[in-house]
C-alpha cells in the first residue's frame, strides 16, 4: 500500500466533542498511522497558540492552522497569510458602532477588542478555551491571521459578503464566525503540503466535522465527515463514519484498511 498524507481536524474529529479528550482509540491509530509510513496533519481552525501541546502529546510536526492561514512542517514556517490591515480596520469599526464583538487571533496570540455580552464565554465554552484576554486596538499593531464575529445570527453572513468581498465568513459553532481572506480554507493548506511533501493527490486522506473543512474534504482525494459534522459536511464527503465519541477515527482507517 502506498503511503498516505492523512489531514484531520482537532475540534470534533481528534478531540472528542463531548469529553474534550483524546480518546484512547484515535492516539492508538494516530501512532499506528505513523509507526506504518504515513503522514498525519493536524488541519485546524485554531491558531498554534490554542493547541495546548496536542500536536506535541500526537507527535505531529506538520499543521494546518488559522483555517489555512499558517503551515508549519516540523521548525519551517511555509505559510504565514495574514489578513489586509485596512479591511480589517473597516471591519472592525463598522462591528463595534453595531455592537459586535470580535476576536483577533496570531500564531501566538488569541484576544478579543471587548466583551459586551456572553457570546464570547459561550464560544470559549463551546470549544472549552479559556476566556480570552481583552485588548483593544490589538489589530492595529498585530497581524491578523484570522477574525471572529461573535454572534448567534447566522442571516448576516449574506450581507457581510456582500459588504467585504475581501473577506470569508464561516460558521465556526452556535456562537461565532470565523472570518477569513478570500481563496480557500483548509485546502489551501492541504495543496501546500501535498506539494511541499511530494505526495500525489490520489494518496490524500482528509476527516473533519465542520463547515470548514468543507473544501479540505472535497480536494482531498478521499473525505470523510464525522457522524457528528452537520448534513452541509456529510454531504459532500465520500465516507460517513461514526461520532467523534464513538472511535469514529478507528472505525474508518479500518475500515480503509490503514490500520
Amino acid at each position: 500500500m502506498s503511503k498516505k498524507l492523512i489531514f484531520m481536524d482537532l475540534d470534533g474529529t481528534i478531540i472528542d466533542h463531548k469529553t474534550n479528550t483524546i480518546l484512547e482509540s484515535t492516539k492508538r491509530v494516530i501512532k499506528n498511522l505513523q509507526t506504518n509510513g504515513h503522514t498525519v496533519v493536524i488541519a485546524t481552525g485554531r491558531p498554534p497558540c490554542l493547541f495546548y501541546d496536542i500536536d506535541k502529546t500526537l507527535n505531529i510536526d506538520t499543521y494546518i492552522a488559522a483555517n489555512g492561514r499558517y503551515v508549519k512542517h516540523q521548525d519551517k514556517v511555509l505559510l504565514n497569510d495574514a489578513l489586509n490591515p485596512e479591511i480589517v480596520n473597516l471591519f472592525v469599526e463598522e462591528m463595534a458602532q453595531k455592537g459586535y464583538d470580535v476576536g483577533f487571533e496570531t500564531a501566538d496570540k488569541y484576544v478579543v477588542n471587548t466583551i459586551s455580552n456572553d457570546f464570547v464565554e459561550k464560544f470559549s465554552n463551546h470549544f472549552h478555551l479559556p476566556l480570552p484576554e481583552v485588548i483593544e486596538n490589538f489589530h492595529l499593531s498585530n497581524d491578523i491571521l484570522q477574525m471572529i464575529l461573535f454572534t448567534d445570527d447566522d442571516n448576516q453572513i449574506e450581507y457581510l459578503k456582500n459588504r467585504y468581498p475581501e473577506l470569508d465568513f464561516n460558521i465556526s459553532c452556535p456562537y461565532g464566525i470565523d472570518i477569513n481572506a478570500v481563496g480557500g480554507m483548509k485546502e489551501v493548506g492541504v495543496k501546500l503540503l501535498t506539494k511541499y511533501l511530494g505526495f500525489p493527490i490520489k494518496d490524500t486522506i482528509a476527516i473533519g466535522d465542520g463547515h470548514n473543512d468543507i473544501g479540505m474534504l472535497e480536494h482531498a482525494n478521499v473525505g470523510i465527515a464525522m457522524g457528528n459534522a452537520p448534513k452541509a459536511v456529510k454531504d459532500i464527503a465520500d465516507y460517513t463514519t461514526k461520532d467523534s465519541h464513538q472511535d469514529g477515527i478507528e472505525y474508518i482507517l479500518k475500515k480503509l484498511k490503514l490500520v
